[in-house]
């Protein structure tokens, strides 16, 4: 049986479609079948990300009833199976974002889970991703607008029925000018289920079109998005296999002794 999961924010520039990515890459790691979908249907991001913002066949031919679903799976070179979404204009006005249940219905048990980048907000195509899953996550920023906009996410999920499975920080800094976890979970009455620190890592890995978690395994962020991949298949994740080299180690290859 597949498992539906939606990545959800209240608001844009979070690090939802990154948690999207690397939590299917992650999930891939620990190899599970899993095909992440663009449900961006306005301004899709997750092929311009892995470096196919184009392709024959897209989620919106499929949604149009012009391809099966099927034929809008594409596997990156590091594995992990996405379903772009259109970037033209003409694709978006000639789609109904509430087909979306019914066609990525298709995918059920055709892999192990089905990851929905959701649209940023929450209009009629976040809720066609609400409708399309079973579960969801919040992505948020540990800042009180953006911790505002998560808790009407979580609320808005809960009155489709779904189960929010809690909330995800990205670009957290270690100083104290963040929310603490704390006051997050009480605010938003959720579990906070990863933390995914402030790294540049993040950044290289989108000029290389990869996700983190392949193109620097041992970076922090990459860690965290191991953790939630982990906590989520009720796997226990060896942090200590994916520890960062020791100081003397980056000296030597700094020095190009090894």
């Amino acid at each position: 049986m597949t498992k539906y999961i939606g990545i959800l924010s209240g608001k844009g520039g979070v690090g939802k479609t990154t948690s999207a990515i690397n939590l299917g890459s992650a999930l891939n790691y620990f190899d599970k079948d899993v095909v992440v979908v663009d449900g961006n249907l306005t301004t899709p991001n997750i092929g311009l990300q892995l470096g196919v913002p184009i392709v024959p066949i897209n989620l919106h031919h499929a949604l149009r009833g012009e391809n099966h679903i099927s034929d809008a799976v594409y596997q990156h070179p590091a594995g992990l199976k996405i379903i772009p979404a259109g970037i033209s204009l003409d694709d978006l006005r000639k789609t109904n974002p509430d087909k979306l249940p019914h066609v990525l219905g298709h995918l059920n048990n055709k892999t192990d889970f089905v990851i929905i980048d959701g649209a940023a907000g929450l209009g009629r195509e976040a809720l066609a991703t609400i409708a399309s899953c079973e579960a969801v996550i919040i992505v948020t920023n540990p800042e009180l607008p953006a911790i505002t906009d998560a808790l009407k996410a979580v609320k808005l999920s809960e009155s489709f029925g779904r189960r929010v499975l809690g909330v995800v920080l990205t670009r957290t800094k270690p100083n104290n000018l963040d929310v603490s976890i704390k006051n997050i979970e009480t605010l938003i009455e959720k579990p906070v289920i990863g933390v995914i620190p402030e790294d540049k890592s993040v950044r290289e890995a989108m000029v290389r079109k990869d996700a983190v978690v392949y193109t620097h395994p041992k970076a922090k962020s990459s860690i965290a998005y191991k953790r939630l991949a982990a906590s989520l298949i009720g796997r226990k994740y060896e942090v200590e296999q994916a520890q960062e080299d020791h100081w003397m180690t980056k000296v030597l290859k700094a020095l190009g002794i090894i």
